[in-house]
């Protein structure tokens, strides 16, 4: 079961919040996701069609858990998970994360601070203690660009990553969630820039401490890593063409797939030849139009 127990009145405000969870074959590290969060909150596991134990593991944490008959990719199950929710702040988690004590209230208080932030997210931090922070959306990074300077207290920011995300439900639902043509990847790209482009702020708050712990959300396999890298070259192309015009995207992904295409032809033997082949693959369909949801992983 959940270990934290808070205070009454901080139970009152945990209320309050919806964490979502989205799973496939998260075995592995779902016990320690769920058990790092405190009671109080309303608990939601999206299992994305697992072969292993990801559901039988949420129940028995207490999660209220909804099992899909097949996967629906990160952004369209957190649409759906979020859809069920009643309360005004919703809490999306990568299973591969950890919370530290008082995360969760932590955010709740900066909500209160900064009515004008739709979108919040905790200090994240790798298992080799890097922050991570002061990435920029997809759209917006430039080679060379200077790292940013990691922040000393909460501060606005262009973009919050997609292993931990605090948002108001309502502006979230106004905005119409995470696109849900995009399977996987760049999800959180896209719903922050919308996000900034509608006048709402997104926030770092220094205070709530999480632990992530870097692509291990579900079981390595050879099929799920070509998909990852076939769905990451697919949304890339998807994203160029939403914010940046068809001609920009399609001159961005012609000039990528003759790049692979060189590589492939050129570099035999080499230990990246299987994801230059899914990324042209994924930029190749993208660029057909078919759509990324109908290439699910499984």
């Amino acid at each position: 079961m959940l270990e934290q127990a808070p205070a009454p009145e901080a139970a009152g405000r945990l209320a309050q919040v919806t964490v979502l969870v989205i799973a496939f074959n998260s075995a592995a590290v779902l016990p320690g996701c769920l058990a790092a969060l405190p009671r109080g909150v309303r608990l939601v596991v999206v299992d994305n069609a697992s072969t292993d134990d990801s559901a039988a593991i949420a129940e028995a944490a207490g999660a209220e858990v909804i099992r899909l008959p097949g996967n629906l990719g990160f952004g369209r199950a957190a649409n759906l998970g979020f859809a069920r929710a009643e309360t005004p702040f919703g809490l999306l988690l990568n299973p591969d994360t950890r919370a530290a004590p008082g995360m969760v209230e932590a955010l709740l208080e900066a909500a209160a601070r900064y009515p004008e932030a739709a979108l919040l997210a905790p200090r994240i931090e790798t298992e080799e203690g890097e922050l991570q922070f002061g990435r920029l959306p997809v759209l917006l990074r430039h080679r060379g660009r200077a790292r940013p300077v990691p922040p000393v207290g909460d501060c606005c920011a262009p973009y919050v990553g997609g292993a931990a995300m605090f948002f108001r439900l309502e502006v979230f639902r106004a905005l119409g969630g995470f696109d849900p043509e995009i399977f996987l990847y760049y999800e959180d790209d896209d719903i922050c820039m919308r996000l900034r482009a509608a006048g709402h702020a997104l926030v770092h708050v220094e205070a709530a401490r999480l632990l992530h712990g870097n692509a291990r959300s579900s079981a390595p396999s050879a099929a799920v890593s070509f998909g990852k890298e076939w769905h990451m070259a697919w949304s890339r192309q998807h994203m160029l063409r939403k914010h940046r015009g068809a001609w920009r995207a399609a001159a961005a992904g012609g000039l990528l797939m003759a790049e692979l295409a060189g590589k492939l032809a050129l570099r035999w033997g080499h230990p990246q030849r299987g994801k230059w082949s899914a990324r042209l693959a994924g930029t190749a369909a993208a660029m057909a139009g078919r759509r990324a949801v109908e290439v699910a992983i499984r």
